[in-house]
């Protein structure tokens, strides 16, 4: 269900149009519902309202998801959007990109803000029942700015922030800074992105654009260790490009299913087998891969480990061997290449995972509990589905994740069956780089 009405606002002396979605269980159920804000309202639910005849579609998209939220969407005031969406006077950079050095916008910024936290939520936590301490935001362009910018001066308000292809050029400097000192551990996720074509093929502003968007993201990732950030190539600044990453807006809904997952860390700390061991990690992009590389050297262990698969048994653990492993960035799965102690291959185990993160320097993986295990010979075993089986019975895991296992299972025995799993053959090379780290 969407209600539309208007709300006068003392902080900016004007009347707002605010449209909120409610799921179609509100009107028949009295839980409460987790809320995302969002800016650019007329543009928001559907293409009828739209400032240029194309919106988000969010109305169609909830209504066939059967998603279990409350979003807020505040229309824009056109005449006067860049001045609230921009904290601070437009700067002498975004002059010269934008190629007008007579421009001159931005300033009403913590106005905005401070109608949105002090005014506006107040108002739909009355009104609507909503989960207080569950709110997240999610804006597009300079509705991307504004809502990093009401993060950092409201630490603790918003739990998730969700933005995309963020125009953060007409305050750069001013926002890196203000990230520099803010407070951003009240963020539970966070996800951005950029196209590589924002203002068109090849053009000095798109480059421009996402150079602007990876200084803030670098900044961000210091802050925020497990920031996700997207390039996204070919997507220009438009909303049929904006569309396709409208289910970007609701991945933190699974932040609960996400906390029942079993986290596996590189450096297998606490593991008792281990008596005397040598640890290096390092991040590698080499073109083919990105991610967090582990490598684990087990110098004296309490006792070897044996697998036992249908044609051969393997030792995994012993005086010397070694396990490197690999946490590909946006893949679902982990590597780890097992070594003896004459650095021959005795196997590659491959987990299937939700994620691949890192925690305050540790890489992770949230394991899916399906595994594959490659043998030098080329032999491909499946291990413990009646484990995933279980989890879904237990609870522990959603039939999305289910779903989500299965087919990344799929996906990667295929790639064996046609040698096109590259990772495998990086192993080596990888190896011999953390050695020399």
């Amino acid at each position: 269900m969407l209600e539309v009405f208007p709300i006068y606002s003392e902080k900016l002396k004007n009347e707002r149009l605010i449209r909120v979605y409610t799921p179609p269980a509100y009107q028949h159920e009295q839980k409460s519902y987790p809320v995302l804000y969002m800016h650019d309202g007329q543009n928001v639910f559907n293409d009828e309202d739209a400032i240029g005849g194309s919106s988000l579609q969010l109305e169609k998209y909830l209504d066939s998801n059967d998603l279990e939220i409350i979003v807020v969407a505040i229309d824009q005031n056109s005449p006067e959007r860049k001045d609230e969406y921009c904290p601070w006077p437009n700067n002498e950079y975004s002059r010269k990109l934008l190629a007008d050095e007579s421009l001159s916008f931005g300033g009403k910024g913590g106005l905005y803000s401070s109608f949105v936290v002090e005014e506006l939520k107040p108002l739909i936590d009355y009104k609507y029942r909503t989960q207080k301490n569950r709110s997240a935001m999610a804006g597009i362009s300079m509705g991307g700015q504004i809502s990093l910018y009401i993060a950092c001066k409201y630490p603790h308000v918003f739990k998730d922030l969700i933005i995309l292809s963020s125009a953060f050029y007409a305050n750069q400097e001013e926002m890196e800074n203000l990230l520099e000192s803010a407070d951003l551990t009240g963020i539970d996720s966070f996800y951005m992105d950029c196209g590589t074509e924002e203002a068109g093929t090849g053009s000095f502003i798109s480059t421009e654009f996402l150079a602007s968007n990876k200084s803030i993201q670098e900044i961000v990732q210091r802050k925020i260790p497990h920031a996700s950030f997207q390039v996204l190539e070919g997507n220009e600044h438009h909303y049929r490009f904006f569309q396709n990453r409208v289910p970007a807006l609701f991945t933190f809904l699974n932040k609960e299913d996400k906390r029942k997952l079993k986290r596996k860390y590189g450096d297998r700390s606490g593991w008792n087998r281990l008596i005397k061991r040598d640890f290096k990690q390092m991040k590698i992009e080499d073109g083919s891969f990105a991610g967090d590389v582990t490598l684990l050297t087990m110098n004296q262990v309490s006792a070897p480990a044996i697998f036992n698969y249908p044609s051969s048994k393997v030792c995994v653990v012993a005086d010397g061997y070694s396990w490197l492993q690999h946490f590909p960035e946006n893949e679902r799965f982990s590597l780890t290449t097992v070594f003896d102690d004459m650095d021959n291959i005795v196997q590659w185990y491959i987990d299937i995972c939700l994620e691949n993160g890192n925690e305050n320097g540790r890489p992770w993986m949230a394991d899916l509990y399906l595994d594959i295990v490659v043998l030098p010979d080329g032999d491909i075993i499946h291990k413990d589905a009646e484990e995933l089986e279980a989890a879904l019975a237990d609870g522990v895991i959603t039939e999305e994740f289910y779903r989500i296992a299965w087919a990344e299972a799929k996906r990667i025995t295929l790639l064996l069956e046609q040698d096109r799993f590259e990772l495998i053959k990086k192993t080596k090379e990888h190896r011999l780089l953390l050695l020399e780290h």
